[in-house]
């Protein structure tokens, strides 16, 4: 009778040490991000004839050039930037998403992946959730802009690929961004 005691006492124990310390957080800690289209799908600005960003790419012996840039299969092109937290498209954002687009119209040959990155700010997890939907967003609003979603892959990156490493609101305002990276040709 006694050894049955103990040995419920040492089930209760475990099994109240395994309650304790196997989740940490409480469900109201982790908020959620509510990922809405983006704002204002309004009429593309117009783009200018002049700006570089838009000249159509010349394909010569593998080799693709932005304006005066020479850009390759791998090379980032484009990045476009998010408010902390955020992945809905900013208006400097959209803007550069239709200079995109209109580059991507000019070279139909060119594929793209969008790399969604975030700051090193919130859990591993958040950020590659929070990475995936800013890249979504981009490509969201690429396809509204006429771009096939053929042509586009999304990739998250989260806090992995920084391209800034101080910590402070400078750097971690370049680290969240979408990256567009050519990936065929």
């Amino acid at each position: 009778m006694k050894a049955a005691k103990v040995i419920l006492a040492l089930i209760l124990a475990a099994s109240l040490m395994f309650t304790f310390t196997s989740c940490t957080c409480k469900p109201g800690d982790i908020e959620e991000e509510k990922i809405s289209q983006p704002e204002a799908m309004v009429t593309p600005a117009a783009i200018s004839s002049t700006s570089e960003i838009v000249k159509p790419a010349m394909v010569s012996s593998s080799v693709i050039k932005v304006g005066n840039r020479v850009v390759d299969i791998g090379d980032r092109i484009y990045p476009i930037y998010f408010d902390f937290d955020k992945s809905e498209l900013r208006s400097d954002a959209r803007d550069t998403l239709s200079e995109l687009a209109q580059w991507l119209k000019n070279n139909p040959s060119v594929d793209i992946r969008i790399d969604g990155n975030c700051d090193e700010r919130g859990s591993n997890e958040y950020n590659l959730a929070l990475g995936e939907n800013r890249a979504t967003s981009a490509k969201t609003y690429l396809v509204y802009l006429g771009i096939s979603p053929d042509r586009m892959a999304t990739m998250s990156y989260g806090e992995e690929k920084p391209s800034c490493s101080e910590a402070n609101e400078g750097c971690w305002s370049k680290n969240r961004r979408d990256d567009f990276t050519i990936t065929g040709k």
